[in-house]
């Protein structure tokens, strides 16, 4: 998929996810696990064995996969549903898997206590790992298959036209509001170490966009303790995996610097600007990420800009 595809697939993916409960967002899964994943097997229920404590078993990860897709939300019902999985899937599946992964259907992420149990779970069995596997994971499997293999399997086309994408990350809604929500004047402007000017001069960014780069990392203290208090402790380092890969992309799409700045503005919160306050909340992100050299190269050692060039 190209890239406005991925980002059109955001909207039509959680339209699609919104109402699949049950049989029918396991079948969902298993489709889109075998598309994903040729080692793949997708365990069908037979007779009085029922489907011996898995809902899919990856051979070639060592994963072991269960889904609960209720209709309606609850804590306390998910939670003993984890944790009957486990249990069976140690008793009944001992020594074929390495990983279990929770699946669901909320596609507002997993709940605090679901976050606890698992991480109960982490301490009482040292020898599994443990995954939760959701929304932002079925999109980021997805936008790497064949567009027409994903609209099969969504049953409808994406909607190609680049103005029409104006969805961003659902992830770092909170987060641009928090930015958004602030001051510039009431934020500590920290002293720049992770990343030096070099850098900024040597990604041939223009001046200007330099400028609201390094302003823009004022914030980068604050989104750093954002991280820290979120739920999903792995959420941080997802998100900067997928803004490493789409900066990628653009690099081999052979954009201009300036043109893949737009790109990753665009893949954070689509192609559409609501206020200069979301603009500058974006910017603090993108100087976040470049900052911690998640996207643009760092300078090598020893380069220095040569003298009485300036970027335009």
């Amino acid at each position: 998929m190209d890239f406005y595809e991925r980002l059109s697939l955001r909207g039509v993916l959680w339209a699609h996810l919104h109402d699949l409960h049950g049989n029918a967002f396991q079948a969902f899964f298993d489709d889109l696990m075998s598309l994903c994943f040729p080692g793949f097997l997708d365990v069908r229920t037979h007779g009085n064995l029922g489907d011996i404590a898995s809902d899919g078993l990856d051979l070639h990860d060592g994963k072991l996969y269960a889904c609960y897709a209720p209709e309606a939300v609850d804590a306390g019902a998910t939670i003993r549903k984890f944790k009957s999985d486990l249990a069976g899937a140690i008793e009944k599946r001992s020594g074929q898997f390495t990983i279990f992964v929770f699946v669901h259907n909320d596609v507002r992420g997993v709940h605090p206590e679901i976050s606890e149990s698992l991480a109960e779970a982490r301490t009482a069995h040292s020898g599994i790992s443990f995954e939760v596997m959701g929304m932002r994971h079925f999109r980021d499997l997805l936008g790497r298959q064949d567009s027409q293999d994903v609209e099969a399997l969504l049953r409808t086309q994406l909607p190609m036209q680049q103005h029409s994408v104006a969805v961003g990350l659902q992830e770092m809604e909170e987060l641009l509001a928090d930015l958004a929500s602030l001051r510039l004047a009431d934020v500590f402007s920290p002293s720049i170490e992770t990343v030096s000017v070099h850098k900024l001069r040597y990604s041939e960014l223009t001046e200007d966009t330099q400028a609201e780069l390094r302003d823009g990392m004022r914030h980068s203290t604050m989104i750093s303790d954002y991280y820290q208090r979120r739920i999903d402790i792995t959420e941080r380092d997802d998100v900067a995996a997928r803004f490493h890969t789409e900066y990628l992309d653009a690099v081999r799409n052979r954009l201009e610097p300036e043109d893949v700045l737009l790109r990753l503005r665009e893949f954070l919160a689509g192609n559409r600007t609501r206020s200069m306050p979301m603009y500058r909340a974006q910017t603090a992100v993108l100087a976040y990420f470049f900052e911690s050299c998640d996207i643009f190269e760092n300078a090598p050692t020893g380069w220095e800009p040569t003298m009485g060039v300036i970027a335009s």
